[in-house]
Parts: C-alpha cells; structure tokens; sequence
C-alpha cells in the first residue's frame, strides 16, 4: 500500500460515511475517542487523516501527519486500540469498512515516523527468522520429509494445505494428521508452513505485507497449484485480497471435512471438557474483570447438562460463514448453543490487530467476553474455535488468571479448544507450548535469538 494509494481508501471512507453514528455503540474504541473529543466516527477519522496526508508533496504529507499526531495523541491511541474486526462498521448503511481504513491508518503513522517497529520485530513474517520460524526451528519442529511449496511441481502437487503459522508452528503432530487425511481423499497435496502475512499488516507495514502474500500466491500459481485448502478465515481473507488469486481455488478445510463424512471424536470432546470440568472451577464474576464491553447481546440460553455442551466461536473473519456454516454441520449432533456474536456478528477473540502492545486490559476483556461472559450467558461448556490463533488466545487468557490451566477451567471459564482436535488424535499442548516459547529465550539458542528478533 502506498501512500497514495493509503489517501485514497481514507479519502473514500470520508466521502462513505454520513455520519449516522451507527458505529459508534459497537466499539469502544470509538466511544472512547468521542468522548475525548477526538473523532465521532470511522468516517470523521479517515477525514483528518486524508486531510493531512494530502498535502502536494509526500515530505509534507507525512510532517502534516506526524504534527495532526503530535497534536491529537488520542487519535493515534485510537488507531492503535482498533483490532480491525470491524464489527463497528458491519451494519454501515453506506458500506464503509474498518479493516482497510484502519490499515491505512496505521500505514500512514508508521511512514511518517510516528509509530515504530518497537514489539513488531518478531512478526516481520517476511524474513527468514520471525518468532514462528525461530520457534520451529529451536524445537526441531520440520517438515522437510513432506512436499512443499518449492516441490509442488516436480511431486505432481495440485493442492496446497495451508495451516496457518500457529496450527503449524505449536501442533505439529495435528498439521501432519491433517494433511494425511487430505491425501487419503485423493488429493496431491503439499503443505506451506508459512505466515499469510497478516501480522504486517498490524504493524503498518500493509506494503510488505502486500508484496508477502503476492509472492505466495504467485509461487502456487507457477508450482502448478489450483486449490489452497485453508485452516484459518483470516489466512483466506489474505489470499483472497492478492491480485491473480483467482487462478486459485480458495477452500475452507470445514468444508472438506463435513463432505468427506468427518465426525467428532466423543472421547477428544470429553477429554477437552475434562481439563476444565476436572479442575473444580469457581463461580466468575458475571463480567470481566475490567469491566463489560459496549456490546449487544441477544441473551440466549442452554439448557440440558447431559453431555457437555458447545459452542462454536465464529472468527471475525468469516462474518460470511464459509468456515463456521460446515463446522456446524459437523458438530449438528452435538448440543451445541449460540454466543451472543456468532456468524455476521462474530467479534475479535483478542489478538487482533496487536492491541496487547497498547492495551492489554483491552485485549483482556475481548478475550473474555467470547471465552467465558458469553459462553456462561448461553449455557456453554466447550468453546470450540474455528481459528487456531483464536484457540491461542484462550489458552494463553486462562493461563494468566489465577493459576489456571492453560486448556481451559479455572475462575469460572469453560473449557476450550480447536475445532481440528475434536476431529483428529493429535491436540495442542499448550502447557508444553508456553513452556517452550519461554524456555527458547533462556537456553542455549537464546543470545541467537535475541539478536535475531529482538
């Protein structure tokens, strides 16, 4: 994204908005903005900062950005508080989304020096050595004995499984079980450990992510690849967005499971449930701890204890259903309930848009709001993730409160996982996880480590 090009999409979402406000009550971003005076809307934000950025020269353009944030500090916290889901601008009458303007946005602070890469070293996914690969690496986690990317051609590789950096780096026995099942359908598949780009796109360096996920489609392309079999809606949405894509069919692995006749495991669904319901929670607090989030909520509620019951967490990036429409069809036997955002109202997990780095109670409460305050609202036992990366934040949540295992249970939360390890024999072991991305910075790998990513 170039500068340019960055005006141009805050430019159209000035000229978008009406002003109805209608976005308003759905973030607290933005309630939090207006009430410091600072904007009234997506709209009114793009508006300043087009303003600024259009000055006749980018020298100029980028010293008027940098003076409008020297002078409204609370605009760039804003921007950086957005976890781009962009539940705020989904009923927008005029169509307006967040998720581009805010990466302009950021793009914009991060060219005219206001930002930095300070807490974004580690998830420069573009180079050779990111807190993925130097995970994998540290670990001895490969997968150099299975065709790839680079050997799609020459092993007659028609299809690509694409994990996602999380699924793949912290669950290598359950990316292997998956790709077997993908070839024992008949499929040539080949599998891409590699990030989508998406963690760049945070870090206001939408450019480089830009030309990250260009490079990945157009090696596919050229390897001779016409189908992309994708774990994560975020992942698809990156893939989606890059220019010559369409060459590409671009699959929901759901899909591919609820058509192959995949059913859940019974045993992995009561093992799942076991580590919270073993661990004797206590009642929580009806909200979380920092206090509710301005959300909406259609008050559902379960019934019936007899088998554990669950419910499916929606990523904020498949509003659209291409995931979570198949995964319910896959779990249509099992009791299953709502969360007050599910399908094209799903909301952020937490992780998004690297808010912790800003605002941690912030990222907190969004956490908590899907994995336990709505989850105990509808009468749920299991929450079951279609994004690993959503499966992360859980794990990692329930682990910073109060000595709670990092699968689940403790302070009153219901147990959660990935929807892949209630379908396979491999799971996440998170313990074993956090232990090891503590233990790669003090052992012997650590000063390399440091100087790589640090």
């Amino acid at each position: 994204m170039t500068w340019q090009n960055a005006v141009e999409t805050l430019e159209g979402a000035a000229s978008a908005c009406i002003q109805c406000g209608a976005c308003i009550p759905r973030c607290e971003v933005l309630e939090s903005a207006e009430g410091a005076g600072c904007a009234r809307s997506v709209g009114e934000i793009a508006r300043l900062f087009a303003d600024a950025a259009a000055a006749p020269t980018e020298e100029a353009a980028r010293a008027a950005v940098a003076a409008l944030a020297e002078g409204r500090p609370a605009l760039v916290f804003a921007v950086r508080r957005c976890c781009m889901d962009a539940l705020c601008t989904a009923p927008c009458p005029t169509a307006v989304d967040a998720r581009p303007v805010f990466a302009a946005l950021r793009a914009l602070l991060h060219d005219a020096g206001v930002t930095t890469m300070d807490g974004f070293t580690m998830t420069q996914v573009d180079r050779e050595w990111h807190i993925f690969s130097a995970y994998r690496a540290v670990h001895g986690i490969w997968y150099n004995d299975l065709p790839s990317l680079d050997t799609a051609r020459e092993q007659g590789c028609d299809t690509l499984f694409f994990p996602g950096c999380t699924l793949a780096s912290y669950a290598p026995a359950l990316t292997r079980e998956v790709l077997r099942w993908l070839q024992d359908q008949g499929m040539a598949a080949a599998l891409c450990a590699e990030c989508c780009g998406s963690p760049l796109r945070s870090g206001g360096l939408a450019d480089r992510a830009d030309a990250h996920r260009a490079r990945l489609v157009a090696r596919a392309v050229e390897a001779g690849i016409r189908r992309v079999v994708l774990v994560c809606p975020g992942c698809r949405d990156e893939w989606e967005a890059v220019p010559g894509a369409e060459a590409l069919e671009l699959v929901a692995l759901p899909r591919l499971l609820a058509e192959g006749g995949a059913r859940p495991r019974p045993e992995k669904i009561a093992a799942a449930f076991g580590r919270a319901a073993g661990e004797g929670a206590e009642e929580a607090p009806a909200a979380s701890p920092a206090g509710p989030l301005p959300f909406p909520s259609d008050g559902a509620a379960g019934e019936g204890r007899g088998a554990p019951v669950l419910a499916l967490m929606d990523s904020c990036h498949d509003r659209d259903g291409r995931f979570g429409g198949p995964l319910r069809r896959l779990f249509a036997d099992c009791p299953m309930v709502e969360l007050a955002h599910h399908g094209a109202e799903a909301a952020c997990c937490g992780a998004a848009g690297a808010v912790s780095l800003v605002d941690g109670p912030l990222c907190e409460r969004r956490a908590l709001r899907m994995l336990r305050d709505e989850p105990r609202a509808a009468g749920a036992d299991l929450v079951v993730a279609n994004c690993p990366t959503c499966a992360y934040t859980f794990a990692s949540t329930a682990r910073a409160l109060k000595g709670a295992p990092a699968s689940g249970g403790g302070d009153g939360l219901p147990a959660s996982c990935q929807y892949l390890e209630l379908l396979f024999e491999a799971s996440f072991d998170w313990p074993a996880t956090f232990a090891q991305l503590e233990a790669m910075w003090t052992g012997e790998y650590g000063p390399w480590l440091i100087q790589e990513l640090l």
